[in-house]
């Protein structure tokens, strides 16, 4: 979780959500990642980002219908037809099933400003349900009417711990994939040696959540916006063969995993007690 889906996590939970906002950053994918979780978070029926609930299912597989992607056709252009049609006339239209409708704008920078006057009456008189997220690597590309009725964020992956991250999650998802034949003395070895990378149970429980969540959106037919990526054949023999129930098993038995080591339970434990549970489930499948 980086800085702005801090921020939006921390607004949810004041209700204090704006309706405008330009996310800066200079990775165009972080970016839309990024826009999708907090998307995600603000439309979950728990309002955690849960991954289970059957907003955040639809929002995992690119398919909720009160999320919208503004797209263009011209590479360098984001023309005034598109935002009319794409966003400001079709936010006129109430959500399908959400309490708000959300568009999300990559390239946002590339809009002229033409498209950019069309843009300030919604930005000025949004329905109460409405919500924009501008996407772009510079707000200087907007024009100043456009930047005083948005609230910019930075937004960039936390860099802290990338190498750690990288390390402890390659040495997770090779554990898993030979879980199903390992024994109890491989799981305790392997929580082990994740220990020795630098990578704590708290952490290695995070993997397992972001893990998770790639292979609920595998699991309703999605491919795209994977964090872990190189574990998409892992992920996708897994959505074959555990039924929606035993996804929801494994959801909750990591959030168990995480309440206990918050209540100072024994991080080694916790962690093989869930690859044990884990592994069984998927021995049954």
């Amino acid at each position: 979780m980086n800085g702005a889906e801090r921020y939006f996590a921390l607004a949810g939970e004041r209700g204090e959500l704006g309706h405008a906002f330009l996310l800066e950053g200079e990775d165009p994918e972080v970016l839309l990642k990024t826009a999708g979780r907090i998307a995600q978070r603000i439309l979950c029926e728990k309002g955690t980002a849960c991954g289970v609930c059957e907003s955040c299912r639809a929002a995992l597989s690119g398919n909720h219908p009160d999320i919208i992607t503004v797209t263009h056709e011209k590479p360098d252009t984001l023309s005034v037809g598109e935002i009319r049609a794409q966003l400001v006339d079709d936010m006129e239209i109430r959500p399908y099933r959400s309490a708000r409708k959300i568009y999300l704008v990559p390239d946002a920078g590339k809009m002229n400003p033409q498209a950019q006057n069309a843009l300030l009456k919604t930005l000025e008189e949004p329905p109460a349900y409405g919500m924009i997220l501008l996407l772009a690597d510079n707000r200087n590309r907007f024009l100043p009417t456009v930047l005083s009725r948005v609230a910019t964020l930075r937004c960039e992956e936390e860099s802290g711990g990338e190498e750690k991250e990288t390390s402890g999650s390659a040495r997770l998802i090779r554990l898993l994939r030979r879980l199903q034949t390992a024994d109890a003395a491989e799981l305790a070895k392997a929580a082990s040696e994740l220990k020795s990378d630098g990578v704590s149970a708290e952490e290695t429980f995070e993997l397992l959540t972001y893990l998770w969540r790639d292979e609920l959106i595998v699991k309703a037919g999605g491919k795209t916006r994977l964090r872990f990526a190189e574990a998409a054949d892992m992920l996708e023999d897994w959505a074959e063969a555990l039924s929606w129930a035993d996804e929801d098993r494994v959801f909750a038995a990591i959030q168990e995993g995480k309440a206990k080591l918050k209540a100072n339970g024994n991080p080694d434990v916790a962690l093989e007690v869930f690859l044990l549970e884990l592994r069984e489930l998927l021995r049954k499948a």
